[in-house]
């Protein structure tokens, strides 16, 4: 196995630990149950981390796409909209239009600028992203998102973006059940 590789290997484990190090440290801290006049408040919870996001952030460079920036995609054939939920989270609710689904636990591998382009075009039906690419991170509620933005920024990219509301706000507004 040559230098190159195994350097790869590290790369890639790396990014990986530190991801889910991070999220898993997030996660904990913000999913509890919480009970307010006895009653379970699943929204405040989220509002709560997407706030922890946008506050905390170690990465101030992610830019914050809204819902009407995702509404426009379709015009934008230049843009990549991201999907890091995993596939049955995508089998039970569907997917935003124009997006692709990338998983958070292998998005450093799948983005890393040493990959294959020819395998990613056959995965995934869109050119690998150039690192000027725009690139589009949604999941859920903007969570793992943000941290595929992370990760994206740390392989060297240098246009990315996190649609905070993600899948919530996408099915709210466009009232999908």
């Amino acid at each position: 196995m040559g230098s190159n590789s195994v350097w790869k290997r590290l790369t890639l484990m790396t990014i990986n630990s530190l991801q889910i190090l991070k999220f898993s440290t997030v996660s904990a801290s913000i999913t509890k149950p919480l009970t307010v006049k006895n009653k379970l408040v699943s929204d405040l919870t989220t509002d709560c981390s997407l706030n922890l996001i946008k506050n905390f952030s170690s990465s101030a460079s992610i830019r914050i796409v809204e819902y009407e920036d995702i509404k426009e995609l379709p015009k934008h054939p230049e843009k990549l909209l991201i999907d890091v939920r995993e596939p049955n989270e995508l089998r039970e609710t569907g997917q935003i239009p124009t997006s692709i689904n990338i998983p958070l636990g292998v998005v450093a591998q799948e983005l890393h600028p040493d990959g294959d382009e020819s395998t990613f075009k056959v995965k995934y039906g869109r050119d690998k992203p150039k690192i000027d690419t725009e690139l589009i991170f949604h999941c859920k509620i903007g969570r793992r998102s943000h941290n595929a933005a992370e990760i994206a920024q740390q392989l060297g990219y240098q246009n990315v973006r996190n649609y905070l509301g993600s899948w919530t706000e996408w099915a709210e507004k466009e009232s999908i059940k």
